[in-house]
């Protein structure tokens, strides 16, 4: 006997939805949602408002809206967690690991510390989000303290060096702290030299210079 196959009723075929919308679009839009309001309202019918169609577009791609808030957790992990792991493969040398790294929290265009800053909110109200953020928090920490113990510093001493380096970069988006590029990216030699502890990079001064130098670790 033939097995029966089961459709969702909603999904209709696409060329004949003047409203059809990709799920790019819709992952998107739900991106927006997520940084600007907060998780509570990424919804189907408010985000449908927002592109200008009817909800029935989002049953192309999504079961629901708890598949959708699942997408958004993959893009985060996508374009804020892949490229630190992309930075520290770079080079064997924790100096270029280091400049590269710089690159990603400061130049990289897939990096979006408002998602980052979404995403920790979000965590105070999903154990799935919480578990996942513990765990690339971790992850993260752990590359620094392996560039640290490469420079030459005592497991424990990188260790430190390491939480204080990231505890800075996440505080730095979460604290909201307005400031100039051109002035962080001048003020990146004297964090490499506190992080460290060498002065290799304090003979660049110019804003200009700092930005060509990282721009060779775009990945």
């Amino acid at each position: 006997m033939q097995k029966q196959i089961r459709r969702n009723p909603k999904r209709r075929n696409k060329s004949s939805d003047p409203g059809y919308k990709s799920a790019e679009d819709w992952l998107n839009e739900a991106r927006k949602f997520l940084t600007q309001k907060g998780i509570a309202e990424v919804k189907v019918e408010p985000i449908a408002r927002s592109l200008g169609v009817t909800a029935g577009s989002f049953y192309w791609h999504y079961q629901n809206r708890q598949e959708l808030h699942k997408a958004l957790l993959r893009d985060w992990l996508h374009s804020n967690v892949e490229p630190f792991h992309k930075a520290y493969q770079y080079s064997e040398d924790p100096k270029d690991q280091y400049l590269a790294l710089a690159y990603v929290w400061l130049l990289c265009p897939d990096f979006d510390p408002e998602l980052d800053v979404a995403i920790r909110v979000w965590s105070k109200s999903s154990a799935l989000v919480e578990r996942t953020l513990r765990f690339v928090d971790n992850k993260r920490i752990g590359l620094y303290q392996h560039l640290f113990e490469d420079i030459g510093y005592s497991k424990h001493s990188a260790l430190v060096r390491a939480r204080t380096f990231y505890y800075h970069q996440i505080g730095y988006y979460t604290m909201r702290i307005v400031d100039d590029l051109d002035h962080r990216l001048s003020l990146v030699p004297y964090y490499a030299e506190l992080f460290l502890g060498n002065d290799w990079l304090t003979d660049l001064k110019e804003a200009d210079a700092i930005r060509d130098l990282l721009m060779k670790y775009k990945q």
